[in-house]
């Protein structure tokens, strides 16, 4: 698949709901509600793989217009597994625009992209990720 054909799939912003974590979150309360019709008592959950929420969140705005952002697209493949959940959304006026939760919980944007930055960034998404769970124990 090219570059051009897998932004074309991109959700718009008003399709960016995370389906994994809702997926998981209904799959868990229809247990809890066969576990409170059967009488059985409530059962801790089972620890499994993470889900989208355990993991932080970087949002990056593209276009298939924008060099920039194709940039920025093969530079986080390059990467391979970065340990962060990406969410690609399309239609922004302002690309490529990068958007996380900084680690006093408030919204960090980040507008354009130079080439090979792609870890820092991810370094810092992480970082405040930690720092938010840090806080929250």
């Amino acid at each position: 698949m090219s570059v051009g054909a897998s932004l074309l799939d991109e959700p718009t912003p008003a399709a960016v709901a995370d389906l994994a974590t809702l997926a998981k979150r209904i799959t868990d309360l229809e247990q809890r509600v066969r576990n409170l019709e059967s009488g059985r008592p409530a059962q801790p959950p089972v620890a499994s793989a993470p889900a989208a929420e355990d993991l932080p969140v970087l949002e990056i705005h593209s276009e298939v217009w924008c060099g920039p952002c194709q940039t920025l697209k093969a530079d986080l493949a390059a990467l391979g597994e970065a340990g962060v959940t990406v969410r690609w959304v399309r239609f922004s006026d302002r690309v490529p625009a990068m958007r996380w939760t900084g680690p006093d919980g408030k919204q960090v944007v980040q507008t354009g992209y130079t080439r090979g930055t792609i870890a820092a960034v991810l370094d810092r998404v992480k970082a405040a990720h930690v720092a938010r769970a840090g806080k929250n124990l």
